[in-house]
C-alpha cells in the first residue's frame, strides 16, 4: 500500500508543479523576452518484487526554456543590421529635405542669382538690377549659411546620441555582469539546475544591446556569457564589465570618438564599431554629413572665387576697379594633441579647379612631410619645403609648417569643412557691382588688313598699369611690338599679356597696321564684365576643370538624394528580415494560450487521477485498520 500511496504522491507532486509552470507561462504571455517554460519528468527507480519490476511513479527532471540558440543569434544579428540602417536612414533623409527642396534649395537659390547676374549684364545702368543682383548675392550667402548651421545641428545631435549610446552600451553590458554572477551562483545553488527567468532576463539584455551594436558572444562553463565588440575587444568578461565611453577627437575637441575601458587599459574602438544604432549615427556623419558640409564649403569657395575674380577685372558704376563680392571660411588646420613639437600648419587655398572635398593628414615621419588623404587613405604629392617662401603645394593648397614638429605629429587639414560659415556679402553699394571692363579695345581705321583685336580677360587686377594706354603696331605681316618696343611674333588668335591684360588679335593684319588698348573712361553702359561673369558661371571650374558649380550643385543633391533611397530601401528589406526572425524564434520560444490551454486541461485533469488515486489508497488503508482493529 507505501508503494500504491508514494506513486499517486509523485504525480501529484509533479503535475502540480506542471500546473505552476503552465500558470507562470500563461501569466507571462506578454512579457517581452520570456521564453515559454516546460517540464521534464522521468519515472521514478523500479521496484524489484518477486514476479518483476514494479515502477514508483513520476519525478520531475528538469524545467526547462524552450529555447534555440540559433534563432536568438539571428534575431541579435537581425536587430543591430535594422538599428543602424534606420538611424542612418532617418537622418540622411533630413538631410536630402534640406538640400532638396526645388523652390528654396540649392539649386534654386543658385539659379536666381545667376538670373540677377544676366538682369545687370542686360541694364548695366539701372540701380534696379544691381539692388537685385546684391539682394540674391545676400540671399544666396545666407541660405549657404543656414544649411550649413542646420548641417552642424544636425551633428551636434549625432554628437549628443552617440554619447546616449555609449551610455547605454555601458549600463546594458553592467547589467549583464551582474546577470552573469546571479546566474552562476543559482546554477551552484540548485545542483545544476537552470534559472528559466534569470538566463530570460540576461537574453533580453543582450536583444537590447544588440539594438545599439553588434556584438558577438561566447558561453563560458554554461552558464555565464562572453560579450565583445569592434574587432573583439571585452566589453563583458564574466562578472566584470567594461565602460564604452565617449572621448575627444585628438584633432576636434567637439568630435566625439569611441574607446574601450577595461582593467588593462583605454582601447579606441572607434573604427571598429559594426551594427547597432551606434553604427548608423557613426556611418551617417563620416559618409553623409561631414561630406556634405565639405561640398558645400567647396562650393562657396568656387562662387566666391569665380564672382571675385570677375568682379574683379571689371569696373564699378563709379569707374574704380571692382572689389571681392563674397568672402570665405579659411581652411581648418588642426593639430592632434598628443603633438611633441611646437607646430602649427598654415594653410590656404591657392587653385580651386585643384581643391577636393576630402581632409589630408600632414605627419612628420624621420624621412620629413608626408601628406595623405584620410577618406580614400591614398598618399598625396607634395612639392615645396613647406616655409613661408616655400611652402608645401598639394591639391590646390599652400601648407606652411611654423614651429618645430616632433617625428610622429600629424596635422589634419580640412580645406572646406567650414568654408561654407564665413560665406558673407562684402559688398554693401549697389553701385560697387563691376559690370563694364576696365579698358577698350579697337582696329586703327587706317589698317589695311582684316586683323581684328578683342579682350580675353584681366590676369592681375592689381597691376598698376592695367587702364594705362597701350599701342600694338605691326611692324610686318608676321611681327608686332608694344608701344614701339620689342619685336614679336604673331600667331593668330594667340594671347597678347600686356599690363596685367590678355588680348587677342585674329586675322590678317598687314605690316604698319595698329591696334589700341585704352582706359574706358566712358564705361556707365558698359556690360561686357557682366557678361563675362555670367559665363563664368557656367564654366567648369571644379575638378580640374570637368565640372561647374551647378553641376557640383545637382552632383550633391543628388548624390544625398541616391542615399537617402538606397538607406530607405535597405532599411525596410532589413526591418523584413527582422520581423521574419522574431517570428521564427517566438514560433519556438514564445507562448501559444491555445497550447498552455490544452496542456491546463491535460495537467489538471492528470493532477485529479493523481488525487484520486491517493484517496483510493486511503480508502484502502482505512479499511484495514477497520479490519485489523477488531
Amino acid at each position: 500500500m507505501a508503494d500504491f500511496l508514494n506513486t499517486g504522491v509523485s504525480g501529484l507532486l509533479a503535475f502540480r508543479r506542471a500546473l505552476d509552470v503552465t500558470s507562470h507561462n500563461i501569466a507571462n504571455v506578454a512579457t517581452e523576452g520570456y521564453s515559454r517554460q516546460r517540464v521534464s519528468m522521468t519515472t521514478g527507480p523500479a521496484q524489484q518484487m518477486g514476479n518483476g519490476y514494479i515502477g514508483s511513479g513520476v519525478r520531475i527532471a528538469s524545467t526547462t526554456r524552450t529555447y534555440d540558440d540559433f534563432l536568438a543569434q539571428s534575431v541579435r544579428s537581425s536587430s543591430s543590421s535594422f538599428q543602424g540602417l534606420d538611424a542612418y536612414a532617418e537622418l540622411t533623409g533630413r538631410v536630402d529635405n534640406l538640400l532638396a527642396d526645388s523652390d528654396s534649395g540649392l539649386s534654386a537659390q543658385l539659379q536666381k542669382f545667376t538670373s540677377a547676374v544676366q538682369e545687370v549684364a542686360t541694364s548695366p545702368t539701372s540701380t534696379a538690377a544691381r539692388q537685385v543682383l546684391l539682394s540674391q548675392a545676400e540671399s544666396l550667402s545666407g541660405q549657404i549659411q543656414n544649411y550649413d548651421a542646420r548641417l552642424q545641428t544636425i551633428g551636434s545631435e549625432v554628437e549628443s546620441r552617440i554619447q546616449g549610446e555609449a551610455l547605454a552600451i555601458s549600463t546594458i553590458a553592467q547589467g549583464i555582469a551582474q546577470l552573469n554572477t546571479k546566474i552562476k551562483d543559482a546554477y551552484g545553488r540548485a545542483a545544476g539546475q537552470p534559472p528559466n527567468d534569470l538566463l530570460d532576463q540576461r537574453d533580453k539584455l543582450l536583444d537590447d544591446l544588440s539594438s545599439h551594436v553588434s556584438v558577438n558572444t561566447s558561453t563560458q562553463d554554461g552558464q555565464t556569457v562572453n560579450v565583445f565588440v569592434g574587432n573583439g575587444q571585452p566589453l563583458v568578461l564574466g562578472a566584470t564589465a567594461s565602460t564604452i565611453a565617449v572621448a575627444q577627437d585628438k584633432f576636434d575637441a567637439s568630435r566625439s570618438t569611441l574607446v574601450l575601458k577595461t582593467a588593462n587599459g583605454v582601447v579606441d574602438v572607434s573604427g571598429g564599431i559594426r551594427g547597432g544604432a551606434l553604427s548608423g549615427l557613426m556611418d551617417f556623419r563620416e559618409q553623409v554629413l561631414d561630406p556634405a558640409r565639405s561640398t558645400l564649403g567647396r562650393m562657396s569657395v568656387a562662387i566666391a572665387d569665380v564672382v571675385n575674380k570677375q568682379n574683379n577685372a571689371g569696373i564699378d558704376a563709379s569707374g574704380n576697379l571692382g572689389q571681392d563680392v563674397f568672402s570665405v571660411g579659411p581652411v581648418k588646420a588642426m593639430g592632434s594633441r598628443t603633438n611633441g613639437g611646437t607646430a602649427t600648419i598654415g594653410a590656404t587655398r591657392t587653385d580651386v579647379s585643384a581643391i577636393k572635398e576630402n581632409d589630408y593628414l600632414l605627419e612628420q615621419t624621420a624621412g620629413g612631410f608626408t601628406l595623405r588623404n584620410v577618406q580614400t587613405g591614398a598618399s598625396v604629392a607634395m612639392t615645396g619645403s613647406g616655409t613661408s617662401v616655400d611652402p608645401f603645394v598639394a591639391d590646390g593648397m599652400e601648407l606652411v609648417v611654423n614651429g618645430s614638429a616632433s617625428v610622429g605629429d600629424q596635422f589634419k587639414i580640412s580645406p572646406t569643412r567650414t568654408a561654407a560659415q564665413g560665406f558673407d556679402v562684402l559688398l554693401t553699394d549697389p553701385s560697387g557691382i563691376a559690370a563694364a571692363s576696365p579698358v577698350t579695345v579697337g582696329a586703327s581705321s587706317a589698317n589695311t588688313g582684316n586683323g581684328t583685336i578683342a579682350l580675353s580677360g584681366v590676369t592681375d587686377p592689381s597691376n598698376p598699369n592695367l587702364r594705362s594706354g597701350v599701342s600694338i603696331q605691326f611692324t610686318s605681316a608676321t611681327t608686332y611690338s608694344v608701344n614701339g618696343a620689342g619685336s614679336f611674333t604673331y600667331t593668330a588668335g594667340s594671347p597678347i599679356s600686356v599690363n596685367g591684360l590678355d588680348v587677342t588679335i585674329s586675322g590678317t593684319p598687314a605690316s604698319g597696321d595698329s591696334f589700341a588698348i585704352a582706359d574706358n573712361s566712358s564705361a556707365a553702359g558698359d556690360n561686357t564684365n557682366a557678361l563675362k561673369l555670367a559665363a563664368a558661371l557656367d564654366q567648369r571650374v571644379l575638378d580640374g576643370g570637368t565640372k561647374s558649380i551647378s553641376a557640383a550643385v545637382d552632383g550633391l543633391i543628388g548624390k544625398i538624394g541616391v542615399a537617402t533611397q538606397q538607406a530607405q530601401v535597405n532599411r525596410d528589406a532589413q526591418e523584413t528580415v527582422y520581423n521574419e526572425s522574431i517570428d521564427e524564434r517566438d514560433s519556438v520560444s514564445g507562448v501559444n494560450l491555445d497550447e498552455e490551454a490544452a496542456n491546463l486541461l491535460r495537467y489538471q485533469q492528470a493532477y485529479q487521477a493523481a488525487a484520486q488515486m491517493i484517496q483510493v489508497a486511503n480508502t484502502l488503508f482505512q479499511s484495514l485498520l477497520n479490519a485489523t482493529s477488531r
